[in-house]
């Protein structure tokens, strides 16, 4: 029996070994992985051997791929959009998958930042969040340790708190990634209240609905076209004198560029409208009333105000050509009661909601 405790014993305990030495094992995996980094930014933001030195600075399991090796693929671009840097990180395994995080800062130091975290923990759980003065890092590349301003974009960007583990950590694949808001809206819908000139020398106060589409683009090429329906009448602020005019039509505005400085963006707008144009004579024995094409074009300069998130107050003010000049007379052609002005002011008030 002695000898079969002997027995029992040592096996036990060459079982524990076993175990612990397969514990033990270094993993065929654990080893720094390849990527390969590809940028694309604006002129003065870092480059691709920047971002690769910090993303080394935070985990020491990522290596530059050599040769043909398998990789993964970190795509970073970043764009300028009203006064903000916005950043786009796309990881591509070696197998196919993709993984895509945005953030949004307002210099691309703090973008490239929040990014390298973002691609640090995708990769490597473990990695840290706030990375060393010190990194492993090619020639020639100086980039200073992050401050506390960028790291917390990064934590912001994520949607999580600084303190994390890694049963939280975002991944490759992982549907939480969290993504920036762009501030230039995809689509806006909008009301107001102007004013124009329907007959030379008076004022004709009107009310619009507009809806816009924004078209994608970088920079100051950022084209929306628009449509509004317009109603206009000259008889609101006061009776006219001898012709009451109204117009019903639709506008058509085509905007190629945008400027934006903060909170106010500019943006000069072709105009074109159509519509009809109603007339009726005042202090008659007999009042007749006539319906003609109105048919105009011009431009205007756009001035927006970001109120909210979504929502913008619109100054708007231009002028517009009549294609179709009207005279309305009285008994015979050559006694001119009203004409449509060569040249018609546009001005107009509004709020706009972005989608």
């Amino acid at each position: 029996m002695c000898q079969r405790r002997d027995v029992f014993s040592a096996g036990y305990v060459l079982l524990a070994v076993v175990a612990v030495l397969e514990t033990a094992a270094p993993d065929g995996e654990s080893g720094p992985k390849p990527v390969q980094v590809e940028f694309d930014a604006p002129e003065g933001c870092s480059g691709a051997d920047a971002f690769l030195n910090i993303l080394r600075s935070r985990t020491d399991r990522v290596r530059q791929a050599v040769a043909d090796e398998p990789r993964t693929t970190l795509q970073v671009r970043l764009t300028r959009a009203r006064g903000q840097v916005v950043g786009e990180l796309r990881l591509i395994s070696d197998h196919g998958g993709t993984d895509t995080r945005k953030v949004q800062g307002a210099s691309c130091d703090d973008v490239v930042q929040a990014l390298s975290l973002t691609a640090a923990l995708a990769l490597d759980p473990s990695a840290l969040i706030s990375a060393p003065t010190t990194a492993p890092a090619p020639a020639a590349a100086t980039i200073p340790p992050p401050t506390t301003s960028t790291t917390a974009t990064a934590a912001k960007a994520d949607a999580e708190p600084t303190k994390r583990n890694a049963a939280d950590t975002p991944r490759i694949g992982d549907s939480t990634a969290s993504h920036a808001n762009d501030r230039v809206p995809k689509a806006q819908f909008g009301a107001g209240v102007g004013g124009t000139a329907l007959l030379a020398g008076s004022f004709s106060p009107s009310v619009t609905l507009v809806a816009r589409k924004i078209l994608g683009g970088d920079g100051a090429f950022r084209p929306s076209v628009g449509l509004a329906i317009v109603y206009a009448r000259n008889d609101v602020l006061r009776a006219p004198r001898s012709v009451k005019a109204s117009l019903a039509g639709l506008g058509g505005t085509v905007c190629p560029v945008r400027w934006t400085t903060s909170i106010i963006t500019f943006q000069p707008c072709a105009l074109v409208v159509a519509g009809w144009l109603s007339a009726s004579g005042r202090q008659l024995t007999h009042t007749n009333s006539a319906e003609r094409l109105w048919l105009s074009a011009g431009g205007t300069l756009r001035i927006a105000a970001l109120l909210g998130r979504s929502i913008s107050l619109e100054l708007e003010a231009g002028f517009s050509a009549l294609i179709l000049k009207r005279r309305f007379f009285v008994t015979v052609p050559t006694d001119v009661v009203a004409e449509t002005p060569s040249i018609s002011p546009v001005i107009g008030v509004g709020l706009a909601l972005g989608l």
